[in-house]
């Protein structure tokens, strides 16, 4: 009797872990805001789409901007799609330069979690405010029902266990950027959309940076 009751207990205590997922294929699609005291809020939208370690991440705002991240975590490609004028180019970025900046990121701890009353993007919701190392707290609405398949694919969330839903920050710029999602749906995605296009011409981080000075 006692083993069944130890039995028991260990399944229903791991029964939320074995219901979380990674989520590996499908989008996330986040209503965005800039915001910076100079200048009136620019909204848009923020896609991620994931595919068997492979994203893509389409920023467009109102204002006409536009810019795509592909990234392949098994290959260590990264590239922006940047059309630069009337110039489309596929812009080298460095993985390694981008796993260094989610260090400071790492082993957050999240605190002051409460279920919200509605659904977010169809899916149980949380908030809470995650610590990082240095002190800072960041606000953040999640869901538990899935979590990254890859730890780079969220900058401020490194090894995180829920998918982000709703966050805030503040970048080097003094612009505030504001995510909010609107769709989390998982399902079959194409390939294509993570190739890069045959009209973008592809340049170095090196030839980038020497372009930019």
């Amino acid at each position: 009797m006692l083993y069944r009751i130890v039995v028991f207990i260990a399944l229903f205590a791991s029964s939320p872990a074995i219901a979380q997922k990674p989520f590996s294929e499908g989008s996330l699609l986040f209503k965005v805001s800039l915001e910076s005291p100079e200048r009136k809020p620019i909204k848009g939208t923020y896609t991620f789409s994931f595919k068997g370690g492979e994203e893509r991440k389409d920023l467009k705002l109102d204002n006409g901007f536009q810019d795509v991240i592909l990234m392949n975590t098994q290959t260590g490609a990264v590239y922006s799609l940047q059309n630069q004028n009337s110039k489309k180019y596929a812009i080298e970025l460095i993985m390694s330069e981008m796993k260094k900046r989610q260090e400071k990121y790492s082993g957050f701890e999240i605190i002051g979690e409460t279920e919200l009353p509605g659904k977010v993007a169809g899916y149980t919701a949380y908030k809470a405010q995650l610590k990082y190392k240095d002190g800072t707290l960041m606000d953040v609405v999640y869901t538990k029902d899935w979590y990254p398949e890859q730890a780079v694919y969220f900058e401020r969330f490194p090894g995180a266990k829920f998918m982000p839903l709703g966050f805030s920050y503040r970048d080097e710029n003094n612009i505030v950027m504001r995510f909010d999602a609107a769709k989390l749906e998982a399902g079959p995605i194409d390939n294509a959309i993570f190739r890069i296009p045959a009209d973008y011409k592809m340049i170095s981080n090196t030839e980038y940076k020497q372009m930019s000075r």
